[in-house]
């Protein structure tokens, strides 16, 4: 799904010293969801999202990008 998001959440609490498992307790999430989010399996709603950037020390943001256009009528 998203490989990118779970490629900096990674990274991220990796740097910070975190292991998945705590990472998933500090947002209130389980291990194996935290797993599947770097995996790139995952894209967690976005309580979840600003959660992560919380604890995780980033700025959360949300890009909508055109993707083929929508036929209207």
């Amino acid at each position: 799904m998203n490989q990118s998001l779970g490629n900096t959440v990674r990274l991220r609490r990796k740097a910070l010293g975190l292991t998945q498992a705590r990472l998933a307790e500090l947002v209130g999430i389980d291990q194996p969801t935290v797993s599947r989010l770097e995996a790139g399996a995952l894209v967690p709603p976005i309580q979840v999202l600003e959660r992560l950037a919380d604890v995780l020390e980033l700025r959360l943001t949300v890009r909508l990008d055109q993707g083929r256009a929508a036929q209207c009528g």
